[in-house]
């Protein structure tokens, strides 16, 4: 990786993946105003415009699902539980920037204790780290459901429009409902329902009239179906998804948010049995539903984001996206399929202006020594990130 402090005014690339389609372009140059892409070409351009390093740039990664005040650990419920508020500004700062040095300049961060993402993006950001763009959500449990360590509590549809007026007023554009159970909460079951069809729907258009868009976790067939028919906006994780909840989506608003990597990562850790041992358990039951739920939505050509979960067990900030595409890929979706749904899909989702390379649009950037539309494995082969024509220090 390259390392540079002052802000980009021009760069030129060998190659870049442009517009929404990620069409790859040969001798692309762009020239950088106020963060913004301000002109963009191809062949001469505009006098001294310094060729970059890297083989190819495409547009940075958006990280649809992440949790930036969780640890990663092997049991984050109770680290959560015992971490300290002023701990937690150390730990979301190290963990955003983490993100960037991995290629993803924008994260959707879905819950944190006591709102602390909510809070430290409302006071300005975080302070002089350099981070991804945050959407930040404020989160909504029982007080014995999922999530309910990270969340504010309501059982009764009055308590969830309190929360869901607190939350907006933290400046949030998200709240996040738990429609079922999950792995990592003590007591919950992954494919059981925690909102009734009445409760979800009635929560949900109550967050629409506040201007908060709803982000639905759930696992179990009722609780996918529930959220659909409510009219949440993205589901999260789908993971006993059948034919059925498929039809369903067909012109819905909703967006499958894909987070395989986090069942894979705590599968497959050598560290696993240090975990809670009922997650442990719930886990290893429910990764193959999760498996057969995404090949299932890429076969069926469901509209799809992707996330990573990242601060869950066994799952660390920093190159899930990369993880995640490949499992994508083995799910049955072509490399430019793949890079669509890691940019342009998560910022139609998250209404943001990132998500691919055009003018007018912000200059995030991540330059590869390789093309990702070749082999996914490029993503790895991060030369330099880019967020608003600034480079991403080392």
């Amino acid at each position: 990786m390259v390392d540079r402090t002052e802000m980009y005014k021009a760069i030129r690339f060998r190659k870049a993946l442009l517009g929404p389609e990620l069409k790859p372009v040969d001798n692309v140059w762009m020239t950088i105003e106020g963060g913004l892409i301000a002109a963009l070409g191809t062949g001469e351009g505009p006098a001294e415009v310094p060729r970059h390093p890297a083989a190819v740039a495409i547009p940075g990664l958006v990280d649809c699902h992440v949790h930036l005040a969780l640890s990663g650990g092997a049991d984050v419920e109770r680290e959560a539980r015992a971490s300290h508020p002023d701990a937690r500004q150390d730990l979301i700062e190290a963990n955003a920037f983490s993100h960037l040095q991995s290629g993803v300049t924008t994260v959707r961060d879905l819950g944190s204790p006591e709102d602390a993402v909510l809070h430290a993006v409302k006071a300005g950001g975080l302070g002089t780290a350099q981070a991804p763009r945050i959407v930040a959500a404020g989160a909504i449990s029982s007080p014995t459901g999922h999530g309910n360590f990270l969340s504010r509590w309501a059982t009764t549809p009055g308590e969830y429009e309190e929360a869901i007026e607190a939350i907006a007023g933290l400046a949030a554009h998200w709240v996040k409902l738990f429609a079922t159970g999950g792995v990592i909460t003590t007591g919950t079951v992954p494919g059981a329902t925690q909102m009734e069809p009445s409760l979800i729907s009635n929560v949900a258009a109550a967050a629409h009239r506040s201007g908060l868009a709803v982000a639905a976790h759930a696992h179990g067939r009722d609780g996918i179906r529930n959220a659909i028919e409510a009219g949440v906006d993205s589901i999260e994780h789908f993971s006993y998804l059948t034919a059925d909840e498929a039809a369903l989506l067909n012109g819905s608003r909703c967006t499958l948010v894909s987070t395989l990597v986090a069942t894979e990562r705590f599968v497959s850790s050598d560290q696993r049995e240090t975990a809670n041992p009922e997650a442990l358990a719930k886990i290893l039951v429910h990764a193959p539903h999760e498996r057969a739920a995404l090949e299932l939505a890429v076969t069926a050509r469901l509209p799809l984001a992707v996330g990573t979960d990242a601060g869950t067990t066994f799952n660390p900030h920093g190159f899930g996206m990369q993880e995640q595409a490949l499992h994508l890929n083995r799910a049955g979706m072509d490399p430019a399929s793949v890079l669509r749904a890691m940019t342009v899909n998560g910022s139609r989702l998250l209404g943001g202006g990132a998500g691919y390379l055009d003018v007018g649009r912000p200059a995030d950037v991540l330059c590869l020594d390789a093309d990702p539309l070749e082999d996914l494995g490029a993503l790895y082969q991060i030369n330099e990130v880019i967020v608003g024509g600034r480079p991403v220090g080392t």
